[in-house]
């Protein structure tokens, strides 16, 4: 249910009459003469009266009905790309694939200390991200 319907008490699909009477059984439980003092109560009028001034008036409503529908278009699609974004693997995580990556990457497995390739763990090599021999072996020449 949209937020001013919501704060009015009524569906989005009610009539001008009860929308008129919900507003005025709401305004009179929390008019702010009734309650002196109550900032609660005062916030709550200031409220009703705001989604009473918009679902009042047929234009105003119209335009609010069309840019709640199109907010709730929209959500489907940002849950959608947040969950993708946040858990990849809806929460769950292979840190075995990690390990292995790391040691392939690294030359050691950092759960052992077991020395996988001694020419990455001794610094023969300077750059871990050297491609040379890839590319030597691709091109098929040295």
């Amino acid at each position: 249910m949209n937020e001013y319907y919501r704060k009015l008490g009524v569906q989005p699909n009610v009539s001008q009459d009860d929308l008129k009477k919900a507003y005025r059984a709401l305004a009179k439980e929390c008019h702010p003469d009734l309650h002196p003092g109550d900032h609660a109560a005062e916030t709550r009028f200031k409220e009703i009266n705001e989604a009473y001034e918009i679902l009042s008036d047929p234009e105003k409503r119209k335009k609010y009905d069309d840019q709640q529908q199109a907010a709730q278009q929209r959500e489907p699609f940002r849950k959608k790309t947040q969950a993708a974004i946040h858990t990849p693997t809806n929460g769950q995580v292979d840190f075995s694939q990690m390990q292995s990556g790391f040691a392939q990457f690294f030359g050691f497995d950092p759960k052992t200390g077991q020395v996988i390739n001694e020419e990455k763990v001794s610094g023969k090599r300077t750059n871990p991200l050297d491609t040379t021999d890839l590319f030597e072996r691709f091109m098929g020449f040295k």
